[in-house]
């Protein structure tokens, strides 16, 4: 009877610390996971940032096959024009080093200077539009490999993310 009243009255605190106890290890789990595998900067240096990048262009290509019903030929073609936006992407990477460790400094420092700000975004802008013209005729060339009911498919995809 004794046990059963001491019991009644630990079991809410036990039940209490298991869950604090399981609660704190899901976090400190996560924080260690998004310190360690989401760090750009060491994901790159441990040549991650490259595989990931191939991982999510072939999901891309297998989810534009998988809708738009492509042929083999197509697959073949727009598999070029993804070799190409490799090329791309590596050369505006530069750039955007630049001026993500401009940025950078200037979100460290005490007070922040808009006028700054708008200095290091209007020298890196030719760069920003380079890169949104070459998204654009990377879009051009894979509409030029569609039939027509595959590019009002491929049109309406952007819409549904």
């Amino acid at each position: 009877m004794q046990i059963q009243k001491l019991y009644s009255k630990i079991k809410p605190y036990a039940a209490m610390s298991v869950l604090v106890l399981g609660i704190s290890s899901l976090s400190v789990n996560a924080m260690g996971h998004k310190n360690d595998s989401h760090n750009v900067e060491k994901s790159q240096q441990q040549g991650e940032g490259a595989k990931k990048h191939h991982a999510k262009i072939k999901k891309h290509m297998h989810r534009l096959a998988k809708k738009l019903d492509l042929t083999s030929e197509q697959r073949d073609e727009i598999k070029v024009i993804f070799a190409g936006m490799k090329e791309d992407r590596l050369a505006h990477k530069a750039n955007f080093t630049g001026f993500n460790e401009q940025v950078k400094s200037l979100l460290q420092a005490s007070k922040f200077d808009e006028n700054k700000f708008d200095a290091i975004y209007a020298e890196f802008q030719p760069n920003f539009q380079k890169m949104a013209m070459d998204k654009a005729k990377i879009r051009h060339a894979i509409m030029q490999v569609l039939t027509p009911e595959q590019q009002k498919k491929f049109l309406t995809m952007g819409k549904h993310r």
